[in-house]
C-alpha cells in the first residue's frame, strides 16, 4: 500500500467514526429530552460527545492538510553529465561465405600500369651564352701508298701530332695505291678537339713500318661544339617526382574501377585497397637535359569489399561491451571509423580487417548511482554536493516546488531526475 492511499485508508476510518459518535450524540440528546426523566439512568453529558467529534474533526483536517502538502512538493533534479571519449581497435573477419563472428566479405587483386609522356620544364629563364662540350666531327682521306689493300674496320684510331685522338665512323676497305674518304670523330668531347683541313695523322693501330705508307690527313675542319642562346631544360627530382605521383593515383583510380567490377560490389559497400608493390621508371635520367621524358607506374593491388553497415554494427557492438554499468554511447559516427587490411588471401577469399572507431559514453538515468531512492528526504545542497562529487557528473541543479522547500520529497514519485 503506498505512501497516498494509507492516508486516504486513515482519513476514511476517522470520517466513519465521527459518524458514529455523532449519531451517538444526537440518541444521547434525544432520550435526555424524553418525558421520563426519573425512570431511567441518565446517559452521558451531550457536551463529551461533542468534544469528541470536534476534536476528530480537527485530527482529520490536520491529516487532509499534511496530505494535500505533502502531495504538492515536488522535486526536479537535472544532472548535466560529461562526455567521456571511448575508443576500440579490433578485428573483423570476413569471408565469401561467412561463417559465425565472420562477415561477408570479397577479395580481389590485379596489377594495373599507367605511362605518360611529360614535357621537362625550363630550369631558368635567363638567355646567357652557354657553351655545351661535345665530340667534334669531320671527314678524313686515308690514302693507301702500300701494294697490298688495307681493310680498317669501325672505330679504327687516327692520331695527330700532337696526340689528338680520333675515330672512323664505319669499317673500309682503302685500296692498293688509292684512298677512301670517310667520316671520324673526337674520341672525347672539348674545344680542344676543334681541327682545321688538312692535318696529318697517323693509324696507331698498323704495323709502325705500315704507318708511314698508310695514313689519313683532314679533309675538312673538325667542328661540333654547340652554343645555346636560349632557356636551359634540365630533369628535375621534383618534375620526375610529381609525373609519378600522377601516374600513381590514376593506376589506383584504375585499379578500384576495374577491381570493384570483378568483385560485384554492390551499393551500401565499402572498400579498402592494399598496394603490394610498386614500381616506377623514366627513360629520362635526373640532371638531363631534355625536352619531355616518358614516365610508368605498375602498381599491384589487393582489395576487399564489405558491407560497411555491418562492420559498423559490429564496431558499435564491441564499443558498448567497454561500457561501464550505466553509461551509454553517444556521438557514434559510421563515417568516421577507419578500416585497414591486416591481410587478405584472394583465392580462399578471407581477409583480416582492423576497424578503429571512437565515440563518447555518458551516465544515464539508469545509472545505480542516480536512484531517486538514494536523495529521497534529502536537504537540497546535500543533494547537489553528494550527486556532483560523482564520476561522469558536470553539475547538479535542484529545482523544488514551492521554492521555499528546501528538502526533496520523502516519496520517490514525486522526484523526476534529468539528464542533459
Amino acid at each position: 500500500m503506498s505512501y497516498q492511499q494509507s492516508i486516504d485508508y486513515y482519513v476514511f476510518s476517522i470520517f466513519i467514526f465521527v459518524r458514529m459518535c455523532y449519531n451517538k450524540t444526537n440518541m444521547a440528546i434525544k432520550i435526555h429530552r424524553g418525558p421520563a426523566r426519573g425512570s431511567f439512568p441518565q446517559p452521558p453529558a451531550p457536551k463529551l460527545f461533542r468534544n469528541i467529534a470536534v476534536t476528530f474533526v480537527l485530527i482529520t483536517i490536520a491529516v487532509i492538510a499534511i496530505a494535500v502538502w505533502t502531495s504538492a512538493v515536488k522535486a526536479k533534479v537535472v544532472v548535466t553529465v560529461k562526455r567521456s571519449p571511448i575508443s576500440v581497435d579490433t578485428v573483423v573477419d570476413l569471408a565469401l561465405s561467412p561463417a559465425i563472428n565472420q562477415i561477408q566479405g570479397r577479395v580481389v587483386s590485379g596489377s594495373f600500369a599507367e605511362s605518360k609522356e611529360f614535357p621537362v620544364e625550363t630550369v631558368s629563364s635567363t638567355t646567357p651564352v652557354v657553351v655545351i662540350p661535345t665530340v667534334t666531327k669531320g671527314k678524313v682521306k686515308i690514302i693507301n701508298n702500300y701494294s697490298k689493300d688495307q681493310p680498317l674496320v669501325e672505330k679504327t684510331r687516327l692520331l695527330t701530332p700532337d696526340n689528338k685522338l680520333y675515330r672512323i665512323t664505319k669499317t673500309i676497305n682503302v685500296p692498293a695505291g688509292g684512298s677512301v674518304t670517310v667520316d671520324a670523330v673526337s674520341d672525347q668531347a672539348g674545344n680542344e678537339f676543334a681541327i682545321g683541313a688538312g692535318i696529318h695523322m697517323t693509324i696507331p693501330g698498323l704495323w709502325e713500318g705500315l704507318q708511314k705508307q698508310i695514313y689519313a690527313e683532314s679533309v675538312t675542319p673538325f667542328t661540333g661544339n654547340a652554343v645555346s642562346n636560349g632557356p636551359i631544360k634540365v630533369l628535375t627530382q621534383g618534375a620526375v617526382s610529381k609525373a609519378y605521383d600522377e601516374l600513381y593515383a590514376a593506376a589506383l583510380e584504375k585499379a578500384k574501377q576495374s577491381l570493384a567490377l570483378e568483385a560485384g560490389a554492390v551499393a551500401g559497400w565499402e572498400s579498402v585497397l592494399l598496394v603490394n608493390d610498386s614500381k616506377k621508371q623514366s627513360n629520362t635520367a635526373v640532371g638531363q637535359q631534355a625536352d619531355s621524358f616518358l614516365a610508368q607506374v605498375k602498381i599491384t593491388v589487393t582489395a576487399v569489399y564489405f558491407p560497411k553497415d555491418d562492420v559498423a554494427a559490429l564496431v558499435q557492438t564491441r564499443l558498448k561491451d567497454k561500457l561501464p554499468e550505466g553509461y551509454s554511447l553517444s556521438d557514434v559516427d559510421p563515417a568516421k571509423i577507419l578500416f585497414r587490411l591486416d591481410s587478405a588471401d584472394d583465392k580462399k577469399n578471407t581477409a583480416k580487417l582492423v576497424v578503429s572507431a571512437e565515440a563518447s559514453s555518458q551516465l544515464t538515468a539508469d545509472s545505480s548511482v542516480l536512484r531517486k531512492d538514494l536523495i529521497v528526504g534529502l536537504p537540497e545542497d546535500e543533494v547537489v554536493r553528494k550527486w556532483s562529487a560523482l564520476d561522469g557528473v558536470q553539475s547538479v541543479d535542484v529545482i523544488l516546488q514551492p521554492n521555499w522547500v528546501h528538502r526533496l520529497p520523502s516519496m520517490k514519485d514525486k522526484i523526476t531526475i534529468e539528464i542533459r
